[in-house]
């Protein structure tokens, strides 16, 4: 008897310190292992430097309208602007916003509009026949604007998501800084973020659509630090379902997951872990295209698909209209490269090879390196850098100089990061990051000024520079690596 009272006691004092039943002080365990004024100070940097950028954006929206308008409201914020508003400053601004996002906006509110419309019998240029982004990015726009509202209030969640980049990159290189003074490198990363004129130009005065997507794809970035890999995944399918921009990293992000998992729980568990998070991806943007994909499925994805362009075998080299992205091809072409070649670049960028072997290039390099146990945080970041810029430059359609408001913070966490992995004297460092400084702006002005036919070799020539940068660093790493070993078997 005594016997079965003592297991009688025992089991319910197990049950009473399990999980279930020690909730309460389990959570108050929680908060009191959480260092709330490091917390509440990083909180006010986010937001310090969001509403910096977003001011800074709403004063160069509202300069730009009282100079440059494209049309002559009385309302300042009624006005678009003009796509170039200098011979020095071949900006290539779009009215997307004034043609699109106002017009799909208005319908959806006031005639019940239906977003992945039927094309069959559509009138040419009907805008409202033209949706071609995932449902989020609709949702952004719904957000905050209705019916006889200041269209600023439209154009809000594009400048504020632009805005919030800077805060993210803050938090971001705050933590792949592993050395004094990482606090002031971030919050120094941060500000040139708040000043990056590619984005307040397109984001902030064209009010164009990359915000939302360049937001939540440094969200699920952030994750990465941690190996927080069902994060990452859940972020990057809302970043898709925003844009379509963030599908492109689910494959170097699967390798590098799927490297790591295999090394340290062998082929089985890391095959149905990674497998899972995979599930995970797809169920969120299965979930988030609710209803759209089980009313018109077909329609659904086409909008996705739209507008593309048909891959060729065929060593075409068109030059594009006014307004269209600018091929890798063509803009070789323009600069006087021809014959055999031209055929052979024209062939891998037409039929997508180019992209394709670049992507898997980095993506394989990506699983070596994790397996093997060899990757650190700061070498992820520097490769998705060079991976997000060729696998828009070699798409077949091309790019836009708009575009290149998503490399932005993902090229300047890589070069941040890297330049302060080198072990110097302060003031080295400080110079080192004054330079980052000055190429970052140099990139941004530079972009800016040119003309839409060397776009393509810029965003080139930039992808060199970071796998200089990430080559330098690897050489470097390694030799800290040796030395150290070789002291410690001295020892």
């Amino acid at each position: 008897m005594n016997d079965e009272f003592s297991e009688k006691q025992i089991r319910t004092a197990t049950m009473e310190n399990s999980s279930f039943f020690d909730i309460p002080t389990q959570i108050k365990s929680w908060f009191q292992k959480k260092d709330w004024n490091l917390i509440v100070y990083t909180f006010a940097i986010f937001i310090f430097l969001t509403c910096l950028g977003t001011l800074v954006r709403l004063l160069a929206a509202y300069h730009f309208r009282v100079h440059y308008p494209l049309n002559y409201s009385p309302t300042i914020w009624e006005r678009g602007v003009i796509f170039s508003p200098s011979d020095y400053f071949p900006l290539y601004g779009y009215a997307d916003f004034d043609y699109y996002y106002v017009e799909w906006a208005t319908a959806w509110f006031e005639d019940g509009w239906y977003p992945f419309t039927d094309w069959n019998g559509m009138t040419v240029g009907d805008p409202l026949y033209y949706y071609s982004y995932p449902p989020i990015f609709l949702y952004f726009l719904l957000l905050i604007w209705r019916p006889g509202m200041s269209l600023i209030w439209l154009a809000m969640p594009m400048i504020v998501t632009d805005a919030a980049c800077a805060g993210m990159v803050y938090l971001i290189v705050e933590k792949l800084v592993k050395k004094p003074g990482s606090k002031g490198i971030a919050f120094f990363a941060g500000m040139l973020m708040v000043l990056a004129p590619i984005n307040i130009i397109y984001d902030g005065i064209y009010w164009l659509n990359p915000g939302p997507v360049i937001l939540l794809t440094l969200i699920c970035f952030y994750f990465i630090i941690d190996r927080k890999w069902w994060q990452v995944f859940f972020w990057l399918a809302i970043a898709t379902m925003t844009k379509q921009n963030a599908l492109f990293f689910t494959y170097p992000l699967f390798f590098v997951m799927l490297g790591e998992k295999v090394k340290e729980k062998g082929i089985k568990k890391a095959s149905f872990e990674s497998g899972a998070n995979v599930i995970l991806f797809i169920s969120v943007c299965l979930l988030v295209s609710i209803p759209w994909i089980f009313i018109t499925p077909i329609r659904y994805f086409g909008h996705m698909l739209f507008p593309g362009k048909m891959l060729t075998t065929e060593p075409i080299i068109g030059e594009p209209y006014i307004g269209q992205p600018m091929p890798f091809s063509y803009a070789l072409y323009y600069y006087n490269i021809r014959g055999f070649i031209m055929d052979v670049i024209a062939f891998l960028v037409n039929s997508m090879l180019l992209m394709i072997v670049c992507a898997s290039a980095i993506g394989v390099y990506l699983l070596w390196r994790s397996f093997k146990g060899k990757i650190d945080t700061i070498e992820i970041f520097e490769l998705l850098a060079i991976y997000t810029i060729w696998t828009h430059l070699f798409m077949p359609r091309g790019v836009f100089k708009f575009y290149s408001t998503y490399y932005v913070p993902i090229i300047l966490i890589a070069i941040i990061s890297s330049v302060s992995y080198f072990k110097t004297k302060k003031i080295i460092s400080a110079g080192l990051l004054s330079a980052v400084a000055l190429i970052f702006m140099g990139f941004n002005i530079w972009h800016l000024v040119s003309i839409r036919y060397f776009l393509p070799i810029l965003l080139f020539i930039s992808s060199i520079v970071l796998l200089i940068i990430f080559g330098g660093r690897r050489i470097y790493k390694d030799r800290v690596s040796l030395l150290s070993g070789a002291t410690t078997l001295k020892k």
